[in-house]
């Protein structure tokens, strides 16, 4: 009777176990570390109150342990010049190439919005004011929603390069 329970399960759950990354994911992974894990020299800033030091701790990859890199973790102060690595800059401006460069071609961002916050307001279109839709009762409810966002922190880079660069 065990083994009739046992196949019962088998049939009645198909679904696949995933057991881990694909090896071209993974390939893609340590590339992106290695390109990512390059110290780049910059000004720290803190849009949430100038002159202001805070600590600022990013783990992003698997650590060292694993096949990764150190998390980061530093106290930093709005003004001063640091040397922190590309992730870390990237992380602190809102961009992670990660999600652009393992994701679906169609479904690429690479702007996540880290360091910001949303705020949320009318929706606006155009010149138009929001438009808005009725419930139940007939009463009318605008439309709400992320109207902008504000950094809380950023990362001016002193090195200008990139695939931009002459």
């Amino acid at each position: 009777m065990t083994t009739e329970i046992s196949n019962a399960k088998e049939v009645a759950n198909p679904k696949k176990v995933r057991t881990g990354q694909s090896p071209a994911t993974k390939e893609k992974l340590q590339a992106l570390m290695k390109e990512e894990s390059k110290m780049v020299k910059g000004i720290f800033q803190c849009f949430e109150t100038p002159g202001a030091t805070t600590k600022i701790c990013v783990h992003k990859y698997p650590t060292r342990d694993k096949g990764g890199i150190d998390p980061f973790e530093k106290i930093m102060t709005d003004g001063e010049t640091y040397e922190v690595p590309l992730y870390v800059a990237r992380f602190l401006n809102g961009v992670d190439v990660t999600c652009g460069a393992l994701a679906e071609s169609g479904s690429r961002n690479v702007n996540i919005g880290t360091c910001s916050y949303p705020v949320h307001g009318f929706k606006w279109k155009g010149d138009s004011p929001p438009s808005s839709v009725q419930d139940p009762m007939g009463v009318p409810v605008p439309m709400v929603g992320i109207s902008k966002r504000v950094k809380r922190y950023g990362f001016q880079s002193l090195e200008f390069t990139g695939e931009w660069a002459v």
